[in-house]
């Protein structure tokens, strides 16, 4: 319900309201603005498809939808509350600060992602006063734009694809993980309106000033509920980031006072969850900054190859690769050097990362389209694959780089690098913290090893290493003794080895299996048995027996030790896909013989879905017909036709492929995760 008293936008400036929108746009946006007053304080800044070849009339067949002022932009035109702004097809925005200013779009870019550039530009001057949102449309423009709004402290809101004329931008947009709200689309204005209105009563200290007495306790007390359900210390990041992240999980949820938001994060530990990803939210794209990366390949990286041959490795390690644009991109300017050479080095790239989810992504290798506004065209051809509307990395580049969990302040760093790429995650922590985090990397380096930095990034010790290039903060180590390294850094962080259990966090107090078990088993029937994160039997029902045995040897509680044979492979895919997709799974029947008898065994895996139980799966055991072979069908009366038999068979070479694909993604992952702890125990 709309607020019948509006408030004024926080600042001089009106938070922006960016719309993007293409096929069936217009329909969409006659809905959007039949919801908004005209008295919203806030301005809408519209960009829409279309053909740059004929003239746009969409701000005259919208005016009669909508109760302000509707302005095609043809000039550099002020900024005002309360107004809509129709961006015309064939122009750059160049900026959206106290003006609209805008320009001729250059020819290589007249087809490409305009709702992209437009949301990149408007995430620039509206730092955390900007709402992106995205309605019908297909293909992925918009995708890469709203990530640099969401880390810039914005709000995303997406259509709900079920209603859209459309779905491929909202699904697009979707599957990065990062989307604040999915709405229908009537719904979207007030949830826009409310969020604006909420002034979070949460001060924001100047750089090393503290908190006050009262707001500091509180957020040692959201600190805490982090580190228990996340495994995170939030403590040392800098203060202002944290606070403005805070801010906008308040405005999100319509919470003004510090204390009510305490009280959401203990009633919700979801909300826990979704505050610490947005805390961990970087913004990343390939080749991002492209004169630092012009700067890299034509002399830094010829450089690193000097006085390598074949029998050499060239390690590069990519720091808070988010998705993995800048560990790829790194990657393929170390191939186009090495192509350059008759016998070039072995190649080794190090990416590593705090958010999971993020690291999957990157894992997989899938990027938008839109992607062909960063990377140019002989790149995409030679480095990527076109996959209708995405491009996935080449197999060859994706095979270079290892991707890897890895807290950078807890864990061991990676050793004998010739180049680190941290760049925009120091500006993250308080400065004593960057001090202790730069005396780490020069025993990761080699000597006259490089550091990449972000362009707001600098050295906080010069003795450590001298300056190759301020203008790209480019570093190389001194031949100095560094200072004795003290990890870890943030001793209440730890990391999750390669097969261990995602946790959740401590556990506020022991857990009983016994009774978490029976609460599942409420729920749900047959013979079953419970499964903790790292597959081992904690519990099991009365009848589950029959379908164990105990192997030869020293006693295990491993689950695929003790299952029968001829579910192993099945309890391992369902497990897997149940573990990754966070749902049940079923799996087809599997012949068993069981008491003498041949018998067909369905297994169904519950993933528990308290917070605190993250990770226990529920395995049912269910029965059904005697199998018999297709032969002995054939023979019998009333046997099926040979159709039904191939069908059946057909969806069992389905299903062989789908759980070949899960044991093949776990054991890739697994690698990979080897791979990385491998390198930090020789660090060690």
């Amino acid at each position: 319900m709309q607020d019948a008293h509006p408030t004024k936008p926080k600042k001089d400036s009106p938070i922006v309201v960016g719309i993007g929108a293409s096929a069936g746009g217009l329909n969409a946006l006659k809905l959007f603005f039949d919801h908004v007053p005209e008295d919203s304080g806030l301005a809408f800044v519209v960009v829409v498809h279309l053909s740059p070849e004929h003239k746009s009339h969409l701000a005259d067949l919208l005016q009669s939808h909508v109760k302000m002022p509707v302005m095609q932009v043809t000039e550099t035109i002020a900024l005002k509350a309360n107004h809509v702004y129709i961006i015309p097809p064939g122009c750059n925005l160049n900026t959206i600060d106290t003006h609209l200013r805008l320009s001729d779009l250059e020819e290589r870019r007249r087809d490409r992602a305009p709702i992209d550039h437009f949301f990149r530009t408007l995430a620039g001057t509206h730092d955390g006063q900007s709402v992106g949102v995205i309605l019908t449309g297909t293909g992925s423009d918009g995708t890469l734009g709203i990530k640099e709004i969401k880390g810039g402290g914005g709000l995303v809101i997406v259509q709900d694809p079920n209603e859209a004329e459309y779905d491929g931008m909202p699904q697009s947009a979707i599957a990065t993980g990062i989307v604040d709200l999915v709405l229908p689309l009537a719904q979207i204005p007030d949830h826009i309106l409310r969020y604006a209105r909420t002034e979070p009563k949460v001060t924001v200290p100047e750089e090393g000033e503290d908190f006050r007495q009262e707001e500091g306790q509180l957020l040692q007390k959201v600190f805490a509920q982090l580190r228990v359900r996340t495994g995170r210390d939030y403590t040392r990041y800098k203060h202002s980031t944290i606070l403005r992240r805070l801010q906008r999980r308040m405005q999100l949820h319509h919470i003004e006072q510090l204390k009510d938001y305490l009280t959401l994060l203990r009633e919700k530990p979801e909300e826990v969850r979704a505050l610490s990803e947005d805390f961990l939210i970087t913004v990343t794209s390939f080749f991002r900054d492209e004169e630092v990366f012009k700067r890299l390949k034509e002399q830094i990286i010829p450089e690193l190859f000097q006085g390598k041959g074949p029998s050499d490795t060239l390690r590069v390690w990519s720091v808070g690769c988010a998705t993995g644009e800048e560990a790829y991109s790194l990657t393929i300017l170390l191939l186009e050097e090495a192509a350059r050479h008759e016998a070039p080095p072995m190649l080794q790239v190090f990416a590593s990362d705090l958010h999971e989810h993020s690291l999957q992504k990157a894992r997989d290798g899938y990027y938008p389209g839109d992607i062909e506004t960063d990377v140019s065209a002989e790149r995409l051809q030679r480095f990527f694959v076109k996959e209708d509307s995405t491009y996935r990395i080449r197999k060859e580049v994706r095979e270079l780089v290892v991707f890897a969990p890895h807290n950078l302040l807890g864990d061991p760093p990676f050793s004998k690098l010739d180049l680190i790429a941290c760049r925009n995650v120091l500006i993250y922590l308080q400065r004593e913290v960057q001090r202790d985090v730069i005396h780490l990397f020069p025993y990761a380096l080699k000597p006259q090893g490089f550091l990449l930095l972000g362009t707001s990034e600098a050295i906080v010790n010069a003795d450590l290493f001298r300056t190759e290039d301020k203008a790209h903060c480019l570093f190389r180590k001194r031949n100095v003794t560094a200072p004795e390294t003290h990890l870890p850094v943030f001793p209440l962080t730890w990391h999750r080895l390669p097969g261990a259990a995602k946790k959740a966090g401590h556990e506020p107090e022991p857990v009983s299996y016994g009774v978490l078990h029976q609460r599942m088993v409420e729920q749900y029937a047959p013979p079953s048995l419970l499964v903790s994160p790292d597959h081992q039997v904690i519990h099991l029902s009365e009848r589950a027996g029959r379908y164990m045995v105990h192997p030869g040897g020293e006693l295990t509680a491993s689950v695929f030790k003790l299952i029968r044979e001829e579910l192993r492979v099945e309890l391992r895919a369902a497990l897997h896909v149940a573990k990754e997709k966070e749902t049940s799974v079923r799996s087809k029947p599997v012949s068993v013989q069981i008491e003498g008898v041949l018998r067909q065994v369905v297994l169904s895996i519950y993933p528990a879905v308290e917070s605190q139980q993250e990770g226990y799966m529920l395995v049912i055991f269910e029965e059904q017909e005697t199998f018999t072979t297709p032969e002995a069908t054939a023979a019998a009366p009333g046997s099926k036709p040979q159709d039904i038999i191939l069908k059946e068979l057909e969806a069992e070479l389905d299903l062989t492929k789908q759980r070949l694909q899960a044991i093949i993604e776990e054991y890739e992952t697994s690698q990979e995760e080897m791979k990385a702890s491998n390198e930090e125990l020789q660090s060690v």
